[in-house]
C-alpha cells in the first residue's frame, strides 16, 4: 500500500516580501499573534522616565541686544538661570504696574504710541 503524503500548499507572499500562509513551522502550529501582549524589554517610553514636569510654559521672545545682555549679565552675577530673571523682573513689573498702567500700548521698542 502507497503511503498518502500531505498535500503542502506553496508559499504565497504579499507585495513586501512576507509569505502570508504560514500555519505552522516544522509542524509545529505558531502562536495567535492577535491575542498576544507583548511587552517592551528595551527602550521606549518607561513608567517614571524622562524629566519631571515643571508647570511652566515655553515662551520664544524677541529682544534688543542691549536687553538680551542685561538679562544674562543679571543672570551671572545673582547665579541664576536666564528663565528665573525674565521670571521675576517680568512678575515685579506686572504687579507694580497695576491693572491701568499694564493696558497702555507699548510698539515693539518699548515706547509708548
Amino acid at each position: 500500500m502507497k503511503k498518502s503524503t500531505p498535500i503542502i500548499e506553496p508559499p504565497r507572499f504579499d507585495r513586501d516580501g512576507y509569505q502570508t500562509n504560514l500555519r505552522d513551522l516544522n509542524g509545529e502550529p505558531l502562536p495567535d499573534l492577535a491575542a498576544a501582549k507583548f511587552t517592551r524589554l528595551h527602550g521606549g517610553a518607561r513608567s517614571g522616565a524622562g524629566r519631571r514636569p515643571l508647570g511652566k510654559t515655553t515662551m520664544l521672545l524677541h529682544l534688543r541686544p542691549q536687553a538680551a545682555a542685561a538679562i544674562r549679565t543679571t543672570a551671572r552675577r545673582e547665579h541664576q538661570t536666564l528663565s528665573a530673571v525674565v521670571d521675576r523682573l517680568v512678575t515685579a513689573h506686572l504687579t507694580a504696574a497695576g491693572p491701568r498702567q499694564r493696558r497702555k500700548n507699548f510698539d515693539a521698542s518699548g515706547a509708548r504710541w
